[in-house]
């Protein structure tokens, strides 16, 4: 990025969101803490698209998941992605619900940090649960 070469997964999800991602997604950083901007095309993305690298809301999704098992020091495994990837547009749905005031996140686990929720016992719960799922780009709400 750097050099000045185009970088496809930044041009996808945008500089100013990538660049949020690596400078300020951290091990303390919140649901409430992501921008708006990425929580958007999350809430969009299409979690049973098989063909997700020229699909923006997916990349985007696949972006924060992905620094999130960076944080967690774990490794991603491409068989749990679809289920990652729905974890990662609930979690964005239910959050921009709660900023437009359609819902309250009263369960104790909103406040714990991002990368928890992905990589953690809920990812973990997740990750192990047999989804069907509608392919749509529609957002939740």
């Amino acid at each position: 990025m750097t050099n000045g070469t185009a970088n496809p997964i930044v041009d996808l999800i945008g500089l100013e969101n990538f660049t949020w991602l690596c400078e300020t997604f951290s091990k303390s950083t919140t649901l409430a803490d992501v921008p708006s901007s990425i929580l958007e095309p999350m809430s969009r993305a299409e979690a049973t698209r098989r063909d997700l690298a020229s699909e923006p809301n997916a990349v985007t999704a696949i972006a924060l998941i992905t620094f999130a098992y960076g944080l967690a020091e774990k490794t991603q495994h491409p068989h749990t992605g679809s289920n990652d990837l729905m974890l990662a547009k609930l979690l964005a749905c239910n959050e921009l619900d709660r900023r437009s005031g359609r819902k309250r996140l009263d369960n104790p686990l909103w406040g714990r940090p991002l990368y928890e929720l992905i990589t953690g016992r809920v990812g973990d719960r997740i990750r192990n649960l047999r989804l069907m799922t509608t392919p749509t780009g529609e957002p939740c709400g």
